[in-house]
């Protein structure tokens, strides 16, 4: 294998590690959770410009169904994902965690929490459903199908690219 594959092949793996982590952060997931609280808080940021700024976030707290382990989200707006209903989610948590007889809920987010940047995953939804609910991601699955072959057809494409490049640099015809 000669040296410049190699690097194309790293080359091909680290882009390949970048969309994936970013697909993982940013796709939509689920979990069945029970929630136990909310909370808003009031969080300090400097903005590119170096000026403090402060913003309340709301955060709710689970208990995931399956691990028993405690969760907590950030509900916050979005307009990437068209959530515009961050008090409605909240009012609709401290309801099934003032509920008496724990609720089993299905909480859809987006991306990961990281203690070091105090990053919470946000909620995209909130919904009441039975304890033997199963969430099927469909529109995940159509998205994912989708990139996959579209990732084929452009390695297929900068093959051809390169392959053109190498012959004509080499002196060879495209036909042999």
């Amino acid at each position: 294998m000669t040296t410049t594959r190699k690097i194309g092949i790293a080359i091909a793996a680290i882009v390949a590690l970048f969309i994936g982590g970013t697909l993982y952060y940013f796709m939509p997931r689920a979990v069945m959770v029970h929630v136990t609280g909310t909370d808003v808080k009031r969080m300090d940021q400097t903005d590119a410009t170096g000026q403090e700024k402060t913003r309340d976030v709301r955060f709710l707290y689970a208990t995931e169904v399956e691990s028993n382990e405690a969760r907590v989200f950030r509900n916050e707006d979005n307009g990437w994902y068209f959530k515009f209903n961050s008090g409605d989610i909240a009012a609709e948590a401290a309801k099934l965690a003032k509920n008496d007889v724990q609720e089993t809920a299905l909480i859809r987010y987006y991306g990961l929490r990281i203690p070091v940047f105090d990053s919470y995953p946000n909620v995209l939804a909130l919904k009441e459903v039975e304890p033997d609910y199963v969430y099927v991601p469909w529109v995940n699955m159509i998205i994912l199908v989708l990139l996959l072959i579209a990732f084929l057809w452009a390695g297929v494409k900068v093959r051809r690219i390169f392959r053109r490049a190498k012959d004509k640099v080499t002196g060879r015809s495209a036909a042999s």
